[in-house]
């Protein structure tokens, strides 16, 4: 049973409040939190407040009180097999690169260590991920000690104990490889795990590197989508997986081409076009108007001999002018045709449902009192 204390609303959620919970608290030891059910109410999340109240986001709001509740174990053995997967890859980089973990945080795909190190190479990498996978198909048995403080700092622990831990020290003991202090879930035996596989990584805060990775039914997931995704890709390029790469950096290649061709094309164009585009004159300012192909024009400004030139592009209006404030006409445009928009003296841009003809209309009248 559980014993709610206050149950409240605040903005369209529901929190119940309870001295004691036998649901764990999101954010403890950077792993998740429990879910399940207390009552008839799904737990969304679990937050502990202080030392002595821990407090639950509900689906539903339930009257204060004891409750029946029960607890979602297949998030609770995947909370474990990351977390104690997250130990033996930090084991391992320590051990064959010397690089420390100085952070971890789980997520609900993916989790992810922070190493100090400027750089991960993919022999670090795999030999850090060779060992790791080493220990977990050595099926070796994964122990809570709970010990007083002096006993454990004789363990060899991989990370000193932090001086906000009192007397008493969980630590997690993985045979002789590693042994932590933790309040996190765990396995029972490193062969529960499976495998874990990294599958990303980046350089962060300067020295430190961002490893993500997953682990046990995580990592069987990861795993298929991505058999998933090169099969689809290998059909699309007609291409097997081993000649897929060339095959990319050849098409990247060819669109690179492509693509400077098409704007060598698009800058002749706009040269050849733009004593032919359709002008107007609005008191003493003689504007040129240009509807098409956004390569096009993107060369325009570069040769049209009139006061303003207004592009309409995919993006909106595209607004150029030697001789007129684009920044303040397009901020009186904006208010008048219910659009968006800025930019400087010289280029702006305004994006509005509005036609040419409301478009030039305004403009007249926002000459009239620029």
């Amino acid at each position: 049973m559980i014993k709610l204390k206050r149950v409240y609303e605040e903005n369209g959620n529901f929190f119940a409040v309870s001295d004691e919970s036998p649901f764990y608290p999101d954010g403890k030891g950077g792993q998740l939190g429990d879910r399940g059910k207390i009552g008839p109410a799904n737990v969304l999340k679990v937050h502990q407040i202080d030392k002595d109240q821990i407090l639950h986001v509900l689906d539903r709001s339930i009257e204060p009180g004891e409750y029946d509740y029960s607890i979602d174990e297949s998030r609770r053995f995947d909370i474990a097999t990351q977390h104690t997967a997250q130990h033996i890859l930090s084991a391992s980089f320590l051990k064959t690169s010397q690089a420390k973990t100085v952070s971890f945080h789980m997520g609900e795909e993916f989790s992810t260590i922070d190493l100090d190190m400027p750089q991960l190479t993919m022999e670090a990498l795999n030999e850090a991920e060779s060992v790791a996978n080493r220990i977990i198909k050595s099926c070796t048995e994964v122990q809570i000690l709970e010990v007083e403080r002096n006993e454990a700092e004789k363990l060899n622990l991989r990370k000193a104990l932090s001086e906000k831990i009192g007397q008493t020290v969980r630590v997690v003991k993985i045979g002789d490889f590693d042994a932590s202090a933790c309040a996190g879930f765990h396995v029972k035996n490193t062969g529960e795990i499976g495998i874990v596989k990294v599958i990303s990584w980046e350089k962060i805060k300067g020295s430190l590197t961002r490893v993500y990775f997953v682990a046990g039914e995580r990592a069987l997931s990861d795993y298929s989508e991505r058999v998933f995704v090169l099969r689809e890709l290998s059909k699309l390029l007609t291409s097997s997986v081993n000649e897929m790469v060339d095959r990319v950096e050849n098409l990247i290649d060819k669109i690179r081409n492509q693509a400077s061709l098409i704007n060598r094309l698009a800058e002749e164009l706009s040269k050849t076009i733009v004593d032919r585009l359709p002008e107007k004159q609005i008191g003493n300012y003689k504007i040129t108007m240009y509807e098409g192909f956004d390569e096009v024009a993107s060369f325009l400004p570069k040769y049209f001999n009139s006061d303003l030139l207004i592009c309409k592009t995919a993006g909106g209006y595209q607004f150029t002018s030697k001789n007129l404030d684009c920044s303040r006409l397009i901020n009186y445009l904006k208010e008048k045709l219910s659009g968006s928009g800025g930019g400087g003296a010289k280029h702006g841009s305004l994006k509005t449902a509005a036609g040419w003809q409301d478009l030039l209309s305004s403009i007249e009248k926002a000459l009239g009192v620029m």
